[in-house]
């Protein structure tokens, strides 16, 4: 069958085609795009009108290269959501997750530790309970008809069909993975009923042809299917992973779990940090979030001359004699406006003299992230009774060998790497049934 792969990543995104050729299995980049944010006084929005434009644009180059997809699944970072009125149409932009404005609505909404025994989720400023809650408060929800999560957003302009895929709501902290039902009280301290959420479905499930005119568009109709629509969720399903290895999913973020059957809902794993997100069905990833190749990608950007990702690695091995360390799961490193002056703030409180050049810098990044790492695995260990014997990283930041060495010298567990296109063969996996 001929698939395509649809990845929309906090970064960046890519559409593949999956197909056999001369009998084996081809994965196949017809287009890369930039995932275009927006920054507005002060906030920062998904330019969802220029994602669809690009994302148009690549299916175009998929009705060029003439291998035409039978399946088209589409999967997204989480959180984050689309507003809609009683004619479909959006109230609001849609606020990305790193939008400050959640801050003030976790500090007053009900406390983290009712929303983690809700729904196994652990709470963070960008969770959408929290969003909702900022919403709620300036006058933007109650405007609101129908909730919509962004990959299945995507998927309702392509066909026109509403619904929301389980993986990606799970995300939401909302959605309690034991009951496999919304929290009947978080909707309530929200004012919301369950209707307002666009039709619960699984992945594999056919949501519906192209709509005509963008069939007209691309040039091409076929089916769009329910990917697991969170790119965790995909990437962790298509890594190929086998029994007792951590699996990291190394990209902006670090995501770090493994697979297990029922969700841990217990003060222990709340206090270090643990959420529970659902995945393919009867699989639960038990997981912590750290901060990724987003620190290193924002100190590339805010660096007087740029570097390529490679040249940023080599330096960094010229300064590994650098001691400082921070942790990377620090929430002040969601968004800083000057990641920099963070990094070395952090190292400031740890007492480390301050970097001497962007080489130790960059250093200080990669040996924290691998510290944060073997901690995480430790925890999880203790938490789960489970015991590791290897790590598999997988996503683009698994090409990333001197953070790989640092990973399995500071956990003293062997690392293999890949699959680098993992979220794209669990998203293509998840559509076709494989």
């Amino acid at each position: 069958m001929i698939a395509l792969a649809i990845d929309v990543g906090a970064s960046s995104g890519r559409l593949i085609l999956s197909f056999q050729e001369d009998g084996h299995p081809i994965l196949k980049e017809v287009y890369r795009f930039q995932t275009p944010l927006i920054q507005d006084a002060g906030h920062f929005f998904w330019n969802v009108e220029g994602l669809l434009r690009e994302m148009i644009a690549g299916l175009k180059k998929v009705k060029e290269s003439g291998i035409f997809p039978e399946r088209i699944g589409l999967d997204t970072f989480g959180v984050d959501y689309a507003l809609l009125d009683e004619k479909g149409a959006l109230i609001a932009p849609i606020s990305s997750y790193r939008d400050e404005r959640t801050i003030a609505a976790k500090a007053t909404f009900l406390s983290p530790e009712t929303i983690f025994q809700e729904t196994g989720i652990q709470p963070q400023s960008f969770d959408t309970v929290y969003q909702l809650a900022a919403d709620q408060a300036s006058g933007i929800l109650p405007r609101a008809k129908q909730l919509l999560f962004l990959p299945s957003y995507l998927a309702y302009r392509l066909t026109g069909v509403l619904q929301n895929e389980r993986s990606i709501v799970s995300t939401s902290g909302l959605f309690d993975g034991r009951s496999g039902d919304y929290s009947p009280k978080l909707l309530a301290a929200l004012h919301l009923e369950k209707t307002f959420f666009a039709p619960l479905i699984e992945a594999g499930t056919c949501i519906g042809p192209f709509k005509k005119e963008i069939a007209d568009e691309v040039g091409f109709s076929t089916q769009v299917y329910a990917a697991l629509e969170h790119d965790t969720a995909s990437a962790f399903y298509g890594s190929g992973s086998k029994r007792h290895e951590v699996l990291i999913s190394s990209g902006t973020w670090s995501l770090l779990g493994s697979i297990i059957g029922e969700p841990i809902v217990t003060p222990e794993a709340y206090q270090a940090g643990f959420t529970n997100e659902l995945s393919h069905k009867n699989e639960v990833r038990f997981l912590k979030n750290v901060t990724g190749m987003w620190m290193v990608n924002r100190l590339m950007k805010e660096a007087p001359i740029s570097h390529p990702i490679a040249q940023v690695v080599g330096m960094a091995r010229d300064g590994r004699d650098y001691p400082g360390y921070f942790d990377a799961t620090d929430e002040r490193l969601l968004n800083p406006d000057d990641m920099k002056a963070e990094l070395l703030s952090l190292l400031r409180e740890r007492h480390f003299a301050l970097p001497k050049n962007e080489a130790e810098l960059y250093y200080s990044v990669f040996h924290s992230l691998a510290r944060s790492y073997a901690l995480a695995i430790q925890q999880m260990s203790n938490l789960t009774g489970q015991s590791f014997s290897a790590i598999r990283i997988f996503g683009g930041g698994s090409k990333n060998e001197l953070l790989n060495e640092l990973t399995s010298a500071e956990s003293r567990l062997p690392v293999f790497r890949g699959p680098v296109e993992a979220t794209a063969l669990g998203n293509i996996r998840s559509i076709v049934q494989l």
